[in-house]
């Protein structure tokens, strides 16, 4: 069977193999194997709020005592890869009764541009939860059984991606501050990041995750794989650039220095801040979180599509600082250098990231009808071929250096 037929129906057989050529963390590999045991299921259908409702009170009834009432439930707009459904809930937690409480119910579409696993995401928020703001954690659907698709529930956080009257495109990117709301924003943001940065694994459960020894290259390896893994799962047809970005990255991967917890999605676009005082109320997307290199968050705040202009012209990465004015606020903060070498390297991997998720998987799914966001992943295309340009160019000064 041709490779793009094995693509739309894999067999089993070849998800076996492809499994074997690339090993990944253990929930990492089982949630990849699903989507393609799932692939050949058909075209996603429109979320039905009603059925929505019947299994989120029939899930919530094992979990909470006594009486309580759902109401409320809507989809919420935003996002690129999850379903997202707010809901009031009036129950009683821990003996204290909660009228009208907030929440959020996150679940997987068939397909999305990113295939995550749900309790990776949810422990990594309860261990987050410790030492920056962001949702509390609630409830887990891991298998989906209950809920239709895997799917978790936290609190509502109220906030806003951008400042009123302020612009942005798909999924954040693009939004612009003036300089004395970058002033307020930028300090948390760096601040945040460092206390992530600096995380240490307590009696937190992190079980969904595979911890990489320091002095190995276990977590590149494993994120490599990943990468690799879903290259070759979901492309259309081969591009060059991509195969010689992956060897460039094997061929000068370093041994981890520090263990850090990386969120992999940390931009502006990705926290909620309230609108008046600008404080940062909760840093979201930690799906594609592991534990790693420091580099790969930097690397993507720094990337050039999260850039927008100062009011000099000049380019603010994740439109919040200057390159140097930020790395050397993040040092400071964080109290870890900044390998430079470590940077160039996961820039690299960044775009080549990034260009495996616009020209591969968001087109995947968009194609297969899976998602409730087909439109946008169709969008990601444009920006998969800007990102392939900064990849030529980072690559052609990584050979020249």
């Amino acid at each position: 069977m041709h490779e793009n037929e094995l693509r739309r129906h894999p067999s089993a057989e070849w998800i076996a193999k492809l499994r074997a050529r690339y090993p990944v963390e253990r929930t990492v590999d089982q949630t990849l194997t699903k989507k393609l045991q799932r692939r050949a299921s058909g075209a996603a259908s429109p979320a039905d709020l009603g059925d929505i409702k019947k299994r989120l009170e029939a899930f919530l009834k094992k979990r909470i005592q006594g009486d309580f009432e759902l109401r409320d439930l809507a989809a919420l707009t935003g996002g690129a890869s999850k379903e997202q459904f707010s809901f009031r809930l009036d129950w009683t937690c821990n003996g204290e009764r909660r009228t009208g409480e907030r929440m959020v119910l996150r679940r997987e579409p068939s397909e999305s541009v990113v295939e995550t696993n749900r309790l990776r995401e949810f422990q990594l928020i309860t261990a987050a939860h410790e030492i920056v703001p962001v949702p509390k954690t609630y409830w887990l659907d891991e298998s989906g059984e209950e809920l239709g698709r895997p799917a978790m529930i936290y609190g509502f956080i109220d906030g806003v991606q951008k400042p009123t009257n302020g612009t942005s495109n798909v999924t954040g990117v693009g939004i612009q501050f003036n300089a004395s709301q970058r002033s307020v924003i930028a300090p948390q943001f760096i601040a945040y990041l460092a206390k992530i940065h600096n995380f240490v694994p307590g009696k937190t459960d992190l079980s969904a995750f595979d911890m990489p020894r320091v002095g190995t290259t276990d977590d590149v390896d494993w994120q490599l794989n990943w990468w690799t893994r879903v290259w070759h799962e979901d492309m259309f047809e081969d591009v060059p650039l991509l195969a010689l970005a992956e060897q460039w990255l094997r061929a000068n991967r370093q041994p981890l220095d520090h263990l850090s917890m990386v969120h992999s999605d940390y931009r502006t676009g990705n926290y909620l801040f309230d609108d008046e005082t600008l404080q940062i109320t909760a840093i979201l997307d930690w799906e594609l979180g592991y534990f790693g290199d420091r580099h790969h968050d930097l690397a993507w705040i720094l990337m050039p599509s999260f850039e927008t202009p100062a009011e000099d012209g000049s380019q603010l990465s994740s439109s919040l600082f200057k390159r140097d004015e930020f790395i050397a606020a993040y040092e400071e903060a964080c109290g870890m250098t900044v390998s430079h070498e470590r940077l160039r390297y996961y820039t690299i991997f960044v775009l080549w990231k990034g260009a495996i998720m616009t020209l591969g998987t968001a087109l995947r799914a968009a194609d297969g009808s899976k998602s409730h966001q087909d439109v946008v992943l169709t969008w990601f295309a444009g920006l998969g071929y800007t990102l392939m340009e900064s990849l030529r160019q980072e690559l052609v000064k990584a050979v020249s250096a």
